[in-house]
């Protein structure tokens, strides 16, 4: 092979390797899609989507915060929400295919002021809705 060859075989494989590290960083890991229902209620949880956007309803269907996360590993992230809370803020979680359950990473007490997610994240577990 002459040396443009080599150099070109070079880059395609360069960004092939670059895609495949940038479309692996961006999976949200084994983080479950879909719409939970918060154990002890019938109408209110939180829905999950695939791209990295996620949404609070009550009453079945209405929608009262949205936002956006992350996951690695065990960590959810909240990186962003409409509600106005501060972000970031990482969950572990834990799902066994049908209960899902979020913990503060860190000291839960220092989120107290966000109502809102306290109550919801605050080792909370929700049921994946049929």
């Amino acid at each position: 092979m002459n040396t443009k060859k080599l150099a070109l075989l070079a880059l395609v494989l360069l960004l092939v390797a670059l895609t495949l590290a940038a479309c692996g960083g961006s999976k949200q890991s084994n983080f479950p899609t879909g719409k939970f229902i918060k154990s002890g209620t019938t109408d209110y949880g939180l829905v999950f989507n695939a791209d990295g956007t996620f949404s609070v309803f009550i009453n079945g269907n209405v929608t009262v915060v949205k936002g956006t996360y992350t996951v690695k590993g065990d960590t959810f992230t909240e990186t962003g929400n409409d509600g106005g809370c501060n972000s970031p803020m990482e969950f572990k979680y834990t799902f066994d295919g049908e209960k899902l359950t979020f913990k503060y990473a860190g000291n839960a007490e220092d989120d107290r002021s966000c109502g809102g997610r306290y109550a919801d994240f605050n080792n909370v577990t929700y049921t994946l809705s049929k």
